[in-house]
């Protein structure tokens, strides 16, 4: 309680700090942020968004006329190196709970937002996902439930079979994780799947490299920032949206108010890592 007391007070001076700098150097323009969501429900964990507070989210994105876009049209874009409309958005959820059906989609929809899913494959149906964002027991989507949802415009895209730390993986592994999950997807929805996401954001040259082989067209990471008309459509950046952000945290997220904060985290995390791999 107390660390999670301190973290926020961090967060709260961090993120006045930042939307001082924002107003004095404002986000570079032509540039477009991607969100990504794991779970909507009521409970307490980082990784998990109220209902009420993403349908807050969610209604300010159309309420103040941000540029909602997909990420077919996020390839486009970075196929032409043009840049992309003022305060472009994209949606994105990983993993595939059952939630995101019962609790996402009907707000996606009754907002008219378009929404990548990305699918851990060989889960989904299953009636249990192991322990994903450090939290076991929780449903996954089952294929009924993708089905209707791509059927009514969501997009899926694949997160591998078992959701495992593809940078550990040996080459026939990897090339089973990357490619069977489009093909399962695929074969399960009839819906052409284009996108990656890579689990917990670890990849390296040899794992960008399979998906490329692999056939997708564009695929994710958890670094932070802006997707501009410049990044490389396999390394798009994300911005992570978490438990406890208030409507105030999401605007400012929305502004890149936090991307120094969460660059700085994520490099801290990666040279812990380092120093104990040695």
């Amino acid at each position: 309680m107390v660390r999670s007391r301190l973290s926020r007070g961090l967060r709260t001076v961090a993120g006045e700090a930042a939307a001082v700098a924002r107003r004095v150097r404002p986000t570079r323009a032509g540039t477009a942020r991607v969100l990504y969501y794991h779970r909507v429900e009521d409970e307490a964990h980082r990784s998990c968004v109220r209902p009420a507070a993403f349908a807050e989210q969610m209604a300010h994105l159309r309420r103040e006329g941000f540029a909602l876009l997909s990420l077919r049209t996020v390839r486009e874009h970075l196929d032409a190196h043009r840049p992309f409309p003022d305060r472009a958005v994209v949606v994105t959820f990983d993993d595939g709970f059952a939630d995101n059906y019962h609790n996402a989609f009907p707000v996606l929809q009754k907002e008219s937002i378009p929404m990548t899913l990305f699918l851990t494959a060989a889960f989904i149906g299953t009636g249990e996902l192991p322990v994903i964002r450090d939290r076991s027991g929780v449903a996954p989507l089952d294929w009924p439930q993708v089905n209707e949802m791509a059927r009514h415009g969501i997009d899926l895209g694949a997160h591998t079979l078992t959701h495992p730390n593809l940078t550990t993986l040996d080459d026939e592994a990897l090339w089973r994780e990357i490619a069977e999950s489009r093909d399962r997807i695929e074969q399960r929805t009839s819906t052409r799947v284009r996108s990656f996401c890579y689990p917990r954001g670890d990849f390296d040259a040899r794992v960008k490299g399979v998906v490329r082989e692999a056939g997708y067209e564009l695929a994710c990471t958890t670094m932070e920032g802006c997707v501009t008309p410049d990044t490389h459509p396999f390394s798009l950046r994300r911005t992570f949206i978490a438990n406890d952000d208030t409507l105030r945290d999401f605007r400012r997220k929305l502004e890149g108010s936090f991307d120094l904060l969460h660059g700085a985290r994520a490099w801290l995390r990666s040279s812990a890592n380092n120093r104990a791999a040695v």
